[in-house]
């Protein structure tokens, strides 16, 4: 395998070079500047993008596509497509993956015919493993890598299924809530925001989330955001302050202390470790 950051990029890198049989061509996580424009271009197989923090433009097969936060993107093989012009700083995960290859693993997965473009679902948590097996050392990395595919294809499929319906009973409203800041914890949430969304009082909210989910919204949103912070410290060189700001905290001294709060470490000791 190979791993680099190409030029012009924030932070982030691209992977390449891996065994057929994993059925995964490249993939990355990059943080984008606004000057940086991606060509036209198409693959062999299928590309997976899925846009982590702020807006982008898509011209896929003639047709023009908006990507906002928690968007999935994929795109058939030899269908050309680019980035549309100049789109402000922004971060994506991205994976080309041979779907016939993943397909005689696991027929039963439903496979896109055409460009998909929707909500992501959980497909962030499985974009997050893939990265997670790309920049670190572990044991039984090759089988480590082509579950981590497995899984994304998946989630992609599981995306393009109907809704799954709970099996554990939860109130409407906390449901609702849970899923915003399970996808979207990036936003800056108010209490006011998430009962408004929920179509509750701010403290009928609360209360029922807290009964159901053991916190309250806010320290529920903190540990999404810290558990995020743990793998992007680990596994991305993004700068504090950069990670702080895209996990929606004020600055990187209010990053610091909930990360304290929740974990009692720092974000600085956890990223120096990753060179012991």
């Amino acid at each position: 395998m190979s791993l680099y950051r190409p030029s012009g990029l924030r932070a982030g890198f691209h992977a390449d070079g891996f065994a057929p049989s994993s059925g995964l061509l490249h993939a990355g996580e990059q943080w984008v500047p606004e000057q940086f424009l991606i060509e036209p271009h198409e693959h062999p197989v299928w590309e997976i993008y899925l846009q982590q923090h702020g807006t982008t433009h898509w011209v896929a097969g003639g047709e023009s596509y908006a990507l906002r936060p928690g968007h999935l993107f994929a795109v058939p093989p030899q269908v050309t497509h680019h980035l549309a012009g100049r789109s402000g700083n922004h971060h994506f995960y991205f994976a080309a993956v041979d779907l016939d290859v993943v397909a005689e693993r696991h027929p039963g997965l439903e496979r896109p015919q055409a460009v998909v473009h929707r909500e992501a679902g959980d497909v962030a948590y499985a974009f997050a493993q893939l990265v997670r097996e790309l920049t670190t050392r572990y044991e039984y990395a090759e089988t480590g890598l082509t579950l981590a595919v497995d899984h994304l294809v998946l989630a992609v499929s599981r995306s393009l299924a109907p809704t799954a319906g709970p099996q554990l009973a939860m109130h409407p409203a906390v449901r609702t809530v849970k899923r915003l800041l399970d996808q979207e914890f990036h936003e800056r949430w108010t209490l006011k925001e998430l009962a408004d969304r929920a179509g509750l009082a701010p403290a009928y909210l609360a209360e029922l989330f807290t009964g159901e989910l053991g916190q309250p919204p806010h320290r529920y949103l903190n540990e999404r955001r810290i558990d995020r912070a743990r793998q992007l410290l680990e596994s991305s060189d993004v700068t504090i302050t950069a990670l702080a700001l895209s996990l929606g905290f004020s600055s990187s001294q209010h990053f610091a202390r909930v990360f304290h709060q929740l974990t009692g470490g720092t974000p600085t000791s956890v990223r120096s470790s990753r060179s012991r």
